[in-house]
């Protein structure tokens, strides 16, 4: 009996063991190294190409690969005027490369500082069969630097323009959100999206939040997509004073569903 409480006394003395579930990414981008093309597709052009000039929003960029540059681990896209007076702009998807089914998604970005710029961290559905947006739009990040205080992620669904809808919540901050890193995300699930930035959420949306309109955020993967637009309905008057600007993306992080770490993992 006395062996047996000595045991007993033993077990209780040692320490407790919890497991901790480790997140650990199912795809990142680092941008170590040059621009990888096996990644990324650089988006070029003004829209009109693609039957949308000014992008569909009266921006006033062109899209060129003048504007994206990689160095010391940090993507830059820059707006910038040319010799001929034209404003340049970097832009870039991971369409047909990358493309991602619920989880959670975020990205280190120092925002830029310039009236008139519109940078945005966003998702498209991979393979749309219908325009835009009858398969949904997530805009993770939004941001104008006519409204530095402000951050902005919103969905976009509906019908075809003019019947085009969308969803938005916001986060106005006593500092501006230019000038420091920042990590904005996104929790995704089948009948949620959640907003966050530093690692806080700021919003969310449900199908009952846009009734009567279908949800279609449940059945498609959607493809990344950063870039640094200028002007246009969002952006507002540009002052080219203010350029260039870039935005800065040092990584951009993607956890499978139900891994949320609440913190950079690294």
């Amino acid at each position: 009996m006395a062996g047996r409480h000595l045991l007993l006394a033993l077990l209780l003395t040692i320490p407790r063991v919890h497991a901790e579930t480790v997140c650990e990414p199912i795809w990142e981008e680092d941008f170590t190294g040059p621009l990888d093309r096996a990644v990324w597709n650089v988006v070029e052009g003004d829209g009109c190409a693609e039957g949308i000039c000014g992008w569909g929003n009266n921006e006033a960029q062109s899209y060129d690969e003048a504007g994206v540059s990689v160095s010391e681990g940090v993507l830059s896209l820059t707006a910038f005027i040319d010799g001929q007076g034209q404003i340049r702009s970097g832009k870039l998807t991971t369409a047909g490369k990358h493309s991602f089914k619920y989880g959670y998604i975020e990205a280190r970005i120092r925002l830029p500082q310039g009236r008139g710029v519109w940078p945005a961290f966003w998702m498209m559905p991979e393979g749309q069969l219908f325009g835009w947006p009858l398969e949904g739009e997530i805009d993770i990040l939004e941001w104008t630097g006519h409204d530095p205080h402000r951050i902005i992620g919103a969905i976009h669904f509906g019908d075809l323009p003019p019947d085009n809808v969308h969803y938005s919540e916001t986060l106005r901050t006593p500092a501006p959100w230019s000038g420091d890193f920042h990590i904005y995300g996104i929790e995704w699930s089948a009948e949620r999206i959640a907003w966050y930035a530093n690692n806080r959420i700021h919003g969310s949306a449900t199908p009952n939040d846009i009734l009567p309109w279908p949800w279609v955020f449940d059945d498609k993967s959607f493809y990344l997509i950063v870039n640094m637009a200028v002007g246009g309905t969002l952006g507002g008057e540009v002052v080219p004073g203010d350029l260039p600007a870039t935005a800065e993306f040092d990584w951009i992080r993607v956890y499978p569903e139900g891994c949320r770490t609440g913190r950079s993992p690294r």
